[in-house]
């Protein structure tokens, strides 16, 4: 697996929290385009994905993608952006072997025991977690649209942002506590890229850095972003993802 020198032609992106698949829609054809097989998928609970949030548990997040990575022979280049980091995290701890490469995007990268509400970025000046309020849906909380736009995609057009923002989902409360189990020998494993957003106001660019500095073995590349390249950078991220999938 991270011997191989042939190139990746498989790209399994997974969104973050209250995404969905609708993220990607700038960003897959680009890498269609380059000859990727880019597969994507909703989270148990979002996107379009009817699963009621209070139902919703992290295994059933790493369920589904474990199921996309085994659907393909080939090994893919794993992508999890924002909260995504933590289930791409252990779906590369369950299924290493369909994992050529793991990508962090602006995404929580955990070490083992820990969940993306114990890293506790909510107590930094600006991120997302001070848009986050109460939902009516039971078992999840949401984002307050007022704020979504200039917290996640303050660098893309403003139409663009407001289409994103209509399409965010109350994001289940549970996956977000629950504790990731991951291991040297199949996680750690496996080649692993952070790529930093210089003007995310959602996952602040010092958590990020702190992310990587306190995991040396992890690769780091850099795009002066707000926190969804994917939308207000499509061309850049695409470029980045040609690079790496080039150079597994």
């Amino acid at each position: 697996m991270s011997g191989s020198v042939r190139p990746i032609k498989r790209i399994v992106l997974v969104h973050g929290a209250a995404h969905g698949a609708w993220c990607w829609e700038l960003l897959t054809p680009l890498l269609e385009a380059k000859g990727y097989d880019v597969q994507v998928l909703d989270l148990p609970g979002l996107g379009d994905d009817p699963t009621p949030p209070a139902k919703v548990t992290f295994a059933d997040y790493v369920a589904s993608i474990v199921d996309v990575l085994h659907s393909r022979p080939e090994p893919a280049l794993l992508l999890g952006h924002s909260m995504g980091g933590g289930p791409v995290s252990r779906a590369a701890e369950e299924a290493p072997e369909t994992v050529a490469k793991l990508v962090y995007l602006a995404a929580l990268m955990p070490e083992d025991g820990e969940s993306a509400a114990s890293m506790r970025f909510e107590e930094m000046p600006q991120s997302a977690a001070h848009a986050i309020r109460d939902s009516d849906v039971e078992g999840a909380h949401e984002f307050d649209p007022a704020f979504a736009a200039d917290i996640f995609y303050h660098r893309s057009d403003p139409e663009v942002a407001r289409w994103a923002v209509s399409k965010l989902r109350p994001q289940a409360d549970g996956p977000v506590a629950e504790v990731i189990r991951l291991s040297p020998a199949r996680w750690g494993a496996v080649p692993k890229v952070y790529i930093r957003c210089t003007e995310d106001r959602a996952l602040p660019p010092q958590a990020q850095q702190w992310l990587c500095d306190r995991a040396p073995d992890v690769r780091q590349r850099v795009m002066e972003s707000d926190h969804a390249p994917f939308l207000s950078d499509a061309p850049g991220l695409a470029a980045i993802l040609d690079d790496e999938a080039r150079s597994s």
